[in-house]
């Protein structure tokens, strides 16, 4: 894609916000829709998805692209629409970029021939996300607890591209951590690294003395039976992409307490965020032979 090129920017966070402008520095033309709260400069805001997808050669939709069960994610626009509508008006053919893609929306631009990419799927992404997702949680941690990090019981579940890097973290800060996973690779892993250890499958009754606890997989793997162990104060914070780490119908003991947190870097790094995304759809443009 060369620098003349029209693209559209559509609904979003703040993250979108800056990536507008990232794209508009780089010398393409950039249209906005579903933003108004938040003007870009040099970029056109147009009010109809239509107008705004006629004639682009990409259309980026947001991370997450879907609000509740059927809205384009757009918490910065005054009016919110059927991400159906919008999709249904990307025109055939167009390169279409979206963040977190449930099922249904692949399904739908594949009757309308569109080429969609799941830019969230990418690695490249979801490595720079765990920075800013591991300091929001820690960040949660300080705001919501009345101890320092120091000599704080920490579980960390799961031991992916998140679970590793803040568990290294909370060592870092001197933290007691144990992390709970599935593999004997990981657990080697994690002991060599003066970690403790703690099967995921097997959660129940040993949960208790924990001071946080922070979920990064994206199952249920607390339920009724893990929870009852818990100690008060214990605050469980959950990093995982819905339907998260706790059973919907899941009891915490009185005394401890549920976060959820998603989203955290478009709400704590919005900034560096953009800038991952805007490096991943340049990679994805090259890729497509735009560039």
């Amino acid at each position: 894609m060369n620098q003349s090129a029209t693209l559209a920017v559509a609904g979003g966070d703040i993250r979108q916000a800056h990536l507008a402008a990232l794209l508009h520095a780089d010398g393409y033309t950039v249209r906005t829709f579903a933003l108004e709260r938040h003007p870009i400069e040099g970029c056109a805001a147009v009010s109809d998805p239509r107008s705004c997808f006629t004639d682009v050669q990409a259309v980026i939709l947001p991370l997450p692209v879907q609000h509740g069960n059927s809205q384009l994610n757009a918490p910065l626009s005054n009016t919110s629409y059927p991400l159906i509508d919008v999709l249904d008006a990307i025109p055939a053919g167009t390169l279409t970029l979206a963040g977190s893609v449930p099922f249904w929306v692949h399904a739908r631009a594949v009757q309308n021939n569109l080429r969609l990419i799941d830019y969230l799927a990418r690695d490249e992404l979801a490595i720079r996300n765990a920075v800013p997702t591991c300091e929001g949680a820690l960040q949660l941690a300080m705001e919501q607890t009345a101890f320092t990090l120091q000599k704080a019981r920490c579980l960390v579940i799961g031991y992916g591209r998140i679970g590793a890097m803040l568990a290294h973290k909370l060592r870092a800060l001197d933290a007691l951590v144990t992390v709970s996973a599935r593999s004997p690779r990981d657990f080697a892993r994690i002991q060599t690294a003066g970690m403790q250890t703690l099967d995921t499958r097997h959660l129940a009754g040993k949960l208790a003395g924990f001071d946080l606890i922070f979920n990064t997989v994206p199952a249920p793997v607390l339920g009724d039976a893990e929870l009852a162990g818990l100690t008060p104060p214990c605050l469980v914070i959950d990093l995982a992409s819905l339907p998260g780490g706790v059973a919907p119908d899941a009891q915490l003991p009185s005394g401890c307490r549920l976060l959820h947190a998603l989203s955290l870097p478009g709400k704590v790094a919005p900034l560096t965020a953009a800038h991952a995304i805007h490096d991943t759809i340049r990679t994805i443009f090259h890729e497509e032979g735009m560039l």
